[in-house]
């Protein structure tokens, strides 16, 4: 157990030196995790860490959605909550569409399974947008409507992942009709 900490430890300073030298090197600080994470993952003999789903959707996720909400003021929210709406449900939805007919057209996968890649890869990472947004030269009213959007369809992907996972497991089919109605049903108590 104290083995495992201090790896995370390890983890925790070394993606906060990445993401601090990007800063000063003007780099996205995304994209320089990215290439930390996989040199790493190279290293060799190093120890498998199992962190499980629950604790990155209760304990990661939220100080990093609510710093890229920080940005956002519920003045400029209100002024483009239709769009955000529109694009968070409906961009989501086609994106996780569109990347499990591609995934069956492409790939050995099952329908249920590819139905979980697209919903897994469908939403757009609201930090790096943050971050992305902060080096473009953006007009405001863009700026607010992707970095608002960005926040929200993680909503909607989470939602939408509940869903392809629980019909995976269920019967290793998508059924349409079904999916549909768990997704409102666990949109709505979300």
């Amino acid at each position: 157990m104290l083995h495992a900490v201090g790896i995370v430890l390890f983890l925790v300073v070394l993606g906060t030196a990445v993401a601090t030298f990007a800063r000063r090197w003007g780099i996205p600080a995304p994209s320089l995790l990215v290439l930390a994470g996989i040199a790493v993952a190279f290293v060799p003999e190093a120890p498998t860490v199992h962190v499980a789903p629950d604790v990155i959707a209760l304990v990661v996720l939220p100080p990093l959605l609510y710093a890229s909400a920080e940005e956002i003021s519920a003045r400029d929210l209100r002024r483009v909550w239709v769009p955000v709406a529109v694009l968070a449900l409906g961009l989501v939805l086609a994106t996780a569409a569109v990347i499990a007919s591609s995934a069956l057209a492409l790939t050995a996968l099952s329908a249920s399974m590819a139905f979980v890649l697209g919903a897994v890869l469908a939403s757009t990472d609201p930090v790096a947008v943050t971050a992305l947004g902060r080096r473009l030269p953006l007009p405001g009213r863009i700026q607010v409507l992707v970095q608002s959007e960005s926040l929200f369809n993680d909503a909607t992907s989470l939602v939408l992942f509940k869903v392809a996972v629980a019909g995976a497991l269920a019967a290793g089919s998508v059924n349409v009709l079904g999916s549909v109605g768990k997704f409102l049903c666990c949109a709505g108590t979300s």
